[in-house]
């Protein structure tokens, strides 16, 4: 459980970073609004005097929760905005892809073409008939 004092500096530290208190009015919510990126903190409230007045006791709340370690790993967790890549991942550099096409075929045809080796097979017999200049 976190102390007073300790909580009290760390607060004085958290307003130095924020520095001066400025609301914004927010039209879709009708309330002047205040949040600082350093802290996921936000206050509304209908005057702007009101959001500088409480703005540093919900700072304050939240402080105290940090310390006392009650807060989700998703509060405090910083990312590098990379959406989840990992070291590794992925298609290895200069490797292609091949370029494929939705199309869609009945059941039966689409059954049988997943079957292993089948489109290999099909692709062969394509080029043959593309080669003799039959339709196919």
């Amino acid at each position: 459980m976190a102390i007073k004092k300790e909580i009290k500096e760390h607060l004085k530290t958290a307003l130095l970073e924020v520095g001066e208190i400025k609301p914004w009015f927010n039209k879709d919510f009708k309330s002047w609004i205040f949040s600082h990126p350093n802290y996921p903190v936000e206050y509304a409230g209908d005057s702007e005097k009101e959001v500088i007045k409480n703005y540093p006791l919900y700072l304050y709340d939240f402080i105290k929760e940090r310390l006392d370690s009650n807060l989700s790993g998703l509060t405090e967790k910083e990312t590098k905005g990379k959406g989840g890549k990992r070291e590794g991942a992925g298609r290895p550099i200069g490797t292609k892809k091949e370029i494929k096409t939705r199309i869609y075929v009945p059941t039966d045809i689409a059954n049988l073409l997943r079957e292993p080796g089948m489109l290999a097979h099909l692709r062969g017999i394509m080029q043959a008939c593309h080669n003799a200049g039959v339709g196919v």
